[in-house]
């Protein structure tokens, strides 16, 4: 899964920014949406931020709160 890490990716985003999150694993730019979702019945999240703020994005796609971490990465 080229794209993707084990650890979650901090962002920085800024308000009124809108980010389309991959869910479905495939994105060769994870955590980002790059239209790989269209060979599966997975849909990006998208996500508009209301404040400028840093945020952790899950990276290995096993945290129950996707797109964000939520630390599942310390069990695997």
């Amino acid at each position: 899964m080229s794209g993707w890490q084990k650890t979650p990716f901090m962002i920085e985003v800024k308000a009124g920014q809108s980010k389309a999150f991959c869910m479905c694993g495939l994105s060769k730019t994870g955590p980002f949406c790059d239209g790989s979702h269209k060979l599966t019945d997975k849909m990006p999240e998208v996500v508009k931020f209301e404040q400028d703020r840093k945020i952790f994005a899950c990276g290995c796609q096993q945290s129950g709160k996707r797109p964000y971490c939520d630390g599942s990465h310390n069990n695997l």
